[in-house]
């Protein structure tokens, strides 16, 4: 029943069919990166949009059988829905994975975050997303980001079987580099994009990926920085990312919303964290003991993995993340 009513909800669309030509090329990067795990945009892998009333098109990957249990994949701030496509192949033949981009990444619309309430507003999308398509209760993995929005979806909405947070979630501290508290600072933050967007966008996706993401690039194809890099010129989206930076702290404070840990340990699902040791955010060591106060909850620490540790070298975070959905310990 889920299956068919995606079906016909979702506006399957190929690399060819986007409006501008900014989309487009970030679509062929997408289909590109696909490319590269075996995958093919329009068989293996649908890219595809769903009209919301929240936000307007929010864009998402869809791969896997309609008839097996669906998993959601949340991403982190800066990067988009294509970003999860390495970890595909090791849940396709099992689970119906739904990948949205997060709106102002990707190919979802691009909305304002200012002045919103950022807890209802970043999971809006997803719950109009997850009724539309008829996902009552998914697992979901979210990494960063995508972590604390995969929180707010299992505290406030109970819409979520098992949770896996892939990498330091937001939601577990207020504690951040001061490099990206003045990310927040509005103005400042203006300038600060102005100048990244001075510089040669490959190579700042390439710097972006040794400073914040990974600890090893080896495994990291040519295709996932083209993917990083195309991004940013798709017309609002780094607008929209400043808008979301500028509510998420204020003089460099952050939100609230960044320490909820005292909600968190009250989560009941089945919860796991796989958690790279070499996290540019925080350690482990921050999350433990939420992890040691949560009524089903286990943690993996990944030696030597960084915060996106699905791209490093190695089947360790992909053996995890199953590990976790397949309801086993990681």
């Amino acid at each position: 029943m889920t299956g068919d009513r995606a079906r016909t909800q979702l506006d399957h669309r190929a690399p060819t069919e986007w409006p501008t030509e900014a989309e487009r090329t970030y679509a062929e990067a997408q289909a590109d990166l696909a490319a590269q795990y075996d995958l093919e945009v329009g068989e293996d892998l649908e890219s595809c949009v769903l009209e919301t009333d929240v936000v307007g098109p929010v864009h998402s990957l869809v791969a896997g059988d309609p008839t097996d249990p669906p998993v959601v994949l949340l991403h982190g701030v800066s990067v988009t829905a294509a970003t999860w496509i390495p970890l595909l192949p090791a849940l396709v033949d099992d689970y119906r994975v739904y990948v949205p981009d997060r709106p102002g990444r990707g190919l979802s619309a691009a909305p304002s975050y200012r002045g919103q309430d950022l807890r209802r507003f970043m999971i809006g999308y997803l719950l109009e997303y997850f009724d539309t398509l008829g996902l009552e209760r998914p697992h979901v993995v979210g990494s960063s980001l995508g972590g604390q929005q995969a929180f707010l979806l299992t505290l406030d909405h109970d819409r979520v079987d098992r949770l896996c947070l892939v990498g330091a979630p937001g939601g577990i501290s207020r504690e951040f580099d001061p490099m990206w508290r003045l990310l927040t600072v509005r103005g400042l933050n203006r300038l600060l994009f102005w100048l990244q967007s001075r510089a040669d966008p490959l190579e700042s996706a390439r710097q972006s990926a040794e400073d914040l993401l990974v600890e090893d690039t080896a495994a990291i194809p040519d295709a996932f920085y083209d993917v990083l890099a195309t991004n940013g010129a798709i017309p609002g989206n780094v607008t929209s990312l400043r808008s979301l930076m500028s509510e998420q702290g204020s003089f460099g404070r952050m939100h609230p919303l960044f320490d909820i840990r005292a909600e968190i340990v009250d989560i009941e699902r089945p919860t796991g964290f796989v958690w790279g040791t070499d996290d540019a955010f925080w350690p482990p060591t921050v999350g433990k003991p939420v992890v040691d106060r949560m009524a089903d909850a286990c943690l993996l620490e990944l030696e030597g993995h960084g915060h996106m540790p699905w791209m490093e070298p190695g089947d360790e975070t992909e053996t995890a993340v199953r590990a976790v959905l397949d309801g086993e310990e990681p």
